[in-house]
């Protein structure tokens, strides 16, 4: 049989036992807190480190993108130094074949004109202008003027498909133009289209120093020339003053030539009609 001892012995273990079960509840109580603020915490850190990877990811976005846009400003800068570097070599390729062709046609020039001066025939004299204006200025109709000392009248001598032209009235032109040109000395460019013929296309004084002796009018070229490259002009003017030297000396040497023969042919005539005067010429001969 239980004592009171026994009995106040085992309320007393069940205090004890009750305060340990209300301790351990209570304890059980703070980790469930704590483990809900450690979770809580934890779940913050993790949106946190998500935001942080997010900026990161934008930020690298936004560097890559910045990046991009730089290397296409570059791109498009050396895409448009290489477009004018293209230009320019197009410009020098361009400004090469120019110079070549003008070394080609002075050096034609220098040899056309060295010819000119190489004969003292006035045929052979006009058959080389012809040549040089086809062949250097691409003239297909055109004439050559000259001025007569005496009369001071206009004469064509020599062109090539001008003169039937004139004849049969299949060309009209202004020749108060060609009269100009020799007045003024100052050479003539048509500038309207190449198929108006009421004009020449140009016309060029014909001049040695300060005295124009005639002109060059050209009214039609070859179906290859468009018109006149300033080359051409340049050509046009140095011909002008070397055709005009070489004809005039040709002209006067075959005048004085001549002149010589027919000297020369009424002394013989003399010397045939007068035997007297031949035997009188013959001791001042000797």
């Amino acid at each position: 049989m239980s004592t009171p001892d026994d009995i106040h012995t085992l309320f007393s273990k069940g205090e004890e036992l009750l305060d340990m079960m209300r301790k351990s509840r209570e304890f059980t109580d703070q980790l469930m807190k704590e483990n809900e603020r450690l979770r809580l915490k934890n779940v913050q850190s993790e949106k946190e480190i998500l935001e942080l990877r997010e900026k990161s990811q934008e930020t690298k976005v936004e560097a890559f993108l910045r990046e991009n846009a730089a290397l296409l400003e570059k791109i498009k800068h050396l895409e448009n130094r290489f477009s004018e570097v293209e230009e320019e070599n197009q410009d020098f390729a361009n400004k090469y074949v120019e110079i070549t062709q003008q070394n080609e046609s002075l050096a034609n020039l220098y040899v056309a004109s060295h010819q000119l001066h190489s004969t003292l025939d006035p045929q052979e004299v006009m058959t080389i202008v012809n040549e040089i204006l086809i062949n250097l200025v691409g003239a297909e109709d055109f004439a050559t003027f000259l001025v007569d000392k005496m009369t001071k009248e206009l004469t064509p001598v020599a062109g090539e498909g001008i003169f039937p032209k004139l004849a049969t009235g299949e060309l009209m032109w202004e020749e108060g133009i060609l009269e100009q040109v020799i007045s003024t000395g100052v050479p003539f460019y048509h500038d309207g289209e190449t198929h108006l013929l009421e004009a020449p296309l140009a016309c060029v004084p014909l001049k040695i120093k300060d005295e124009v002796v005639g002109a060059i009018a050209i009214f039609k070229l070859l179906v290859q020339k468009d018109g006149f490259a300033p080359m051409d002009t340049e050509i046009l003017n140095l011909l002008a003053g070397q055709a005009a030297t070489a004809i005039v000396c040709s002209r006067i040497y075959a005048d004085a030539d001549r002149k010589l023969k027919t000297i020369e042919g009424f002394i013989e005539l003399l010397r045939r009609r007068d035997p007297l005067s031949e035997a009188t010429l013959s001791p001042q001969e000797e």
